[in-house]
This record gives structure tokens, sequence and C-alpha cells, in this order.
């Protein structure tokens, strides 16, 4: 029994020592989301754990767009990747900074690390980021008239011109959200660099109850994610 312990042990030192062992990444600092025009810094931390560092070179997605090499006389090397522009003169083996970011780098941004030789380990790590690109414009509400009456039939469309990720359009209905059955959403328009315009109908038969002392209010409110909320209002009375 004592000889079974004593290799359980052993089996046990050995998986720890190898979890110790080599090039190892404790963690990654990547914005989930940023403002197209903002400054990214993206940080990878790591432990050399008895190796040396061969190379660190940083992802969007599976296109390179920085390295660090030690080893190499020009230590700092930059790749053309679409939405992304290092500035090298500031950017680290531990930090990098993006200026000017724009829609095309979403995606998942990724440090990979790689020992020198002779063992070549590698190791990664990943996370999410978003850069949201704001509509130039809206939410923008057209189709109204000047007077109703009780039992006419109301159709409005509220727009928002492009953006990324798209706009979500949602409607107010006296300080009430509009039910669903009120609301139609159309497909939205894309443009060549990806970005897509949003559209949304409300149609409604007026009833008595919609005009509180004589006025309805409508709001069409427009979001994305947590960083954009703009809204748009009429009165029809």
């Amino acid at each position: 029994m004592g000889g079974l312990c004593d290799w359980t042990m052993f089996l046990f030192l050995s998986v720890l020592c190898g979890m110790a062992a080599g090039l190892q990444i404790t963690g990654i600092r990547v914005p989930r989301t940023a403002i197209s025009g903002d400054t990214v810094h993206l940080t990878c931390s790591f432990e050399f754990n008895g190796d040396k560092l061969y190379s660190l070179t940083w992802w969007k997605d599976d296109q390179l767009f920085f390295k660090y090499a030690p080893s190499n006389s020009h230590r700092k090397t930059v790749y053309d990747a679409p939405g992304i522009t290092v500035d090298k003169r500031i950017s680290t083996l531990h930090e990098v900074i993006l200026s000017h970011v724009d829609h095309r780098a979403s995606g998942k941004m990724r440090c990979e690390v790689v020992a020198d030789q002779p063992s070549f380990e590698k190791d990664t790590m990943e996370a999410n980021f978003t850069v949201v690109d704001p509509p130039a414009r809206g939410p923008d509400i057209t189709g109204a008239r000047e007077s109703y009456t009780v039992g006419q039939l109301l159709l409005l469309n509220c727009s928002s011109s492009f953006s990324y990720p798209p706009t979500t359009l949602s409607w107010v209905i006296n300080g009430q959200k509009a039910l669903r059955e009120t609301v139609v959403v159309y497909p939205g328009d894309t443009d060549s660099e990806g970005r897509e315009a949003s559209w949304s109908g409300l149609q409604m038969r007026l009833r008595p109850e919609h005009f509180r002392e004589g006025v309805l209010v409508l709001r069409c409110i427009a979001t994305i994610l947590h960083v954009y909320n703009i809204s748009s209002e009429i009165l029809i009375t």
C-alpha cells in the first residue's frame, strides 16, 4: 500500500510540475466595447517559468496585427488589419496601443506567446471585442399627419442610419412599451463597410384611451448595447 501511495504522489507532483513549467499566459485585458475612433489598450501578462520568450503576437480572429520578437534586431513588427492601427512607437511587449479603431476591429482579440527553443511551447488567451460605430443621425420618426380622429389607423416609421452593430429600435406609447402586435420590423440596408441601417414601423387603431388630456405621446428609442441610447418623440393631438 505504501508503494502505491508513493507512486500516486509521484504522479501528482509530476503533473503539478508540468503545469507550472513553460511559458504561460496569466491574463489579458481587452475592453469589451469601444466607440469608433477610440484609443484602445491591450495587455497580455505571462510567466516565464524557466523558459525564454521567442515571440508574442496579437491576432484579431485569424489575422495577425502585432508581433514582438526579443531576439530580432527590429523587435516590433506591425501588420495591416482592417480597422486596426497599431501605435508602434509606444506599444510594448506587455501593452499594445490601438489608435482610431473602427467597427472592423470587432471580433476575438487573441494574445499568443511562444517559448524559445528547444521546446517552442505555445500558450494563447482570447477575449471578445466590439467597436460600436454609432449612426450619424436618427432616430427619425416619419409618416405622421397633421391631424387624426379616433378610429383612424396610425402608421408611422422610425429609422436610424448605418451603424455597427445594427441599432435596435423600440417604441413607447404614452410611457409604456408598445405591444409586439403594433410594431413592424423591416429588414435593414447594409453599406459597403458592413454597417446596417435600421427600420421599424408602428401601426395602431386610435382609441379614445390613447389620448391623455387630448394628447398621444409617441417615442422611438435607438440603442446599441450599453453605449448608445437616443430617442425621438412626437405628439399626436
